[in-house]
């Protein structure tokens, strides 16, 4: 999607939120951005965490099969 398109749904985005809650439109736009960023930080953090416990699996596994065979 070109920037132009995403740009037009974030600030359509915090103006429906401005209106229907009030509040001022660039305190909605910037509490997106920081929300999309913080929901990135946590899902990298996430999969980061994920694939540390996989390679330690692994590499236990492995030290157990061949200790084991």
């Amino acid at each position: 999607m070109k920037l132009r398109y995403k740009i037009s749904i974030w600030v359509a985005l915090a103006l429906a939120g401005s209106l229907l809650w009030g509040g001022s439109v660039w305190l909605w736009l910037a509490g997106i951005c920081a929300g999309k960023f913080l929901i990135r930080l946590l899902l990298t953090i996430v999969l980061a965490i994920a694939a540390y416990i996989l390679a330690y699996a692994l590499i236990i596994g492995t030290i157990l099969w061949v200790l084991i065979s």
